[in-house]
């Protein structure tokens, strides 16, 4: 006898189902081995202040600020403005930040009253 449309239906269903109530176990195994699946943003040991590529980068930074400083020095006004603007990109601390945007304008100021 021919199974009816619906029978066929039924059982492609029931399959999907126990698929499902196998593949739900496997994929909680490997979320559970892969750390976890969170919405919450992941806690640091260090605050983020504190990490190495963040102090690398104010550290960068003030090099740069002591270029555009020297080139200040020398009369150089451009490349002492790109060292303000690279310092002002990098800095991590708001007090550099705000430093090398002073020396920034300050630059370019002196540049366009040689104009």
């Amino acid at each position: 006898m021919a199974a009816s449309k619906s029978d066929v239906l039924e059982k492609q269903r029931k399959r999907s189902l126990s698929r499902l109530w196998v593949m739900v176990p496997i994929l909680l195994g490997v979320f559970w081995l892969a750390g976890g699946c969170s919405l919450l943003p992941p806690q640091h040991k260090n605050a983020p202040g504190e990490s190495a590529g963040l102090k690398a980068l104010d550290e960068h930074a003030w090099i740069c600020y002591e270029r555009g400083l020297a080139y200040m020095d020398q009369s150089r006004y451009e490349l002492a403005r790109q060292q303000f603007a690279f310092a002002a990109s990098s800095a991590v601390s708001r007090t550099l930040y705000e430093d090398a945007l002073d020396g920034m304008q300050r630059a370019e100021q002196i540049i366009r009253q040689q104009r």
